[in-house]
Parts: structure tokens; sequence; C-alpha cells
């Protein structure tokens, strides 16, 4: 409770793939949208969600995405409307923190791997669903036409990681979130809000359900947003008192 209350999380999570045909992070999606009180009146969604803060994080968004850099695209400039239409300007910034949290999966993957960074080039192995297949380009090419650059984000992901370590999670940082839709969304995530204060954007590869079964990752997820919480809440803290 206390500080970790101003913290609100925007959440998403893909759908299926070619090789890919039942995602688990759709599962995990849907399963902390079912655990939100589904109210259409967002004053009452606040009211519900801060007097369950025990419970689970305040979500204020919670989408499962096509696995399509154009949906990824078109979804970031909804979250973007959402936070600043919320915000009421930077006045409101300082009491409330926003956390964008991608959740993908890597198949190959054992472990959670919280990725700390993205790289401004989509080389996708195979076309998206959409059948978008860039090839040795820039995600963003407004950020520049050199493919190694990257943007970082701004959590502290190898404390993070550490102490879901000692939660009991089999949990790593990674460098590389690969060339497709994943690193894709990533990229465009950390460009679109990097000069956005009090807001942070994160993405977080799981396993298959084969290599972590689902309850343990839905009770990772849980715990990853309290953590989250805790470190966006104390860059708030400093941020106040700078």
């Amino acid at each position: 409770g206390g500080m970790t209350e101003g913290v609100r999380f925007l959440v998403t999570g893909f759908g299926k793939f070619p090789g890919v045909p039942a995602n688990p992070t759709e599962v995990l999606v849907n399963g902390l949208r079912g655990n939100r009180a589904s109210s259409p009146n967002q004053e009452d969604q606040e009211a519900t969600n801060s007097g369950q803060n025990q419970h689970g994080p305040n979500l204020v968004s919670c989408e499962v995405l096509k696995v399509s850099a154009r949906t990824v695209e078109d979804h970031l400039g909804e979250l973007e409307v959402l936070v600043s239409s919320r915000g009421g300007g930077e006045a409101k910034a300082a009491s409330s923190s926003y956390v964008v949290v991608h959740f993908g999966v890597d198949v190959c993957a054992r472990t959670f791997k919280l990725e700390k960074r993205a790289v401004n080039e989509a080389n996708f192995r195979l076309p998206d669903e959409d059948g978008f297949q860039p090839r040795c380009a820039p995600v963003c090419p407004d950020a520049g036409d050199d493919l190694t650059s990257c943007l970082h984000t701004k959590l502290d992901v190898d404390r993070i990681s550490a102490q879901l370590r000692e939660d009991g999670f089999d949990c790593q940082v990674s460098m590389d979130a690969g060339r497709y839709v994943c690193n894709y969304t990533y990229f465009a995530s950390l460009k679109r809000f990097e000069k956005t204060s009090g807001l942070y954007s994160l993405f977080v590869h799981v396993p298959s359900f084969n290599a972590i079964d689902a309850e343990t990752q839905a009770a990772f997820v849980q715990r990853l947003f309290h953590r989250l919480a805790e470190d966006a809440s104390a860059k708030a803290a400093e941020g106040a008192s700078a």
C-alpha cells in the first residue's frame, strides 16, 4: 500500500503467430482482465481499484494484441492518448506513475526475462499476422537509420530481477529481445514514451507453459507488478525531492 498505490499499469500481451497457436501471454493477460472489476465507469473503476490494491495492480488498460506491427503502433497511440487524457498535464504526473508492461513469449526460454533494451532494427524471420515482413529496416525511421541504436528502459531491471529471484522466480535480465514483433513493440514503445516523465516501459519475455506452468507464471506476473510499482514509486519520490 502507501506509495505504490499511485502506480498505474498499461498491459499488453499477444495472440497466436506461426508456430505458436496458443500464446501463454494471451492467457496471462486475460487472467488479469478477469481479475479486474469490469465497470464501464472510469471513476468507479478507480475507486474499485484503489480499494483492491492489496489484491492486485491498478490496471488502467489490459489488451491482447494481434502479432502485427501495425496493431502495435495503433495500440501505442491509444495508450498515449489514455495517459495524456488522464494525466491532467505535468502537475498530475508527480502523484501517479504509469508503467507500460508488454508481455511476449520466447518459446526457447526456460526462464522469465526482463528485457533491458530494444534495438531500432526490424528483421522479421517470418511475416507478422498482417503479412508484414521488414528486412534490416529501422523500427522507427524518425529515430535514424542506424540499426544498432538502442533505447533502454528507465526501470531498474537488474534490481527488480534480483528481487524476483529472491521471491522464488527464475528470472533474468536480457539484453536482446530479438528482431521480430517483440523487439519492434519494445523499441516503438520506448521511443514513443521516452520524453514522458513518470512513464516507464518494460518488455517481459515469458517461456512456454511447458517450461514454467501457468499457475507459476500468473503468480510471477502479480509479483512483477508489485516490484515494478515499488521501483516506479521510488523514482517518483526521488523526482519529487530533486
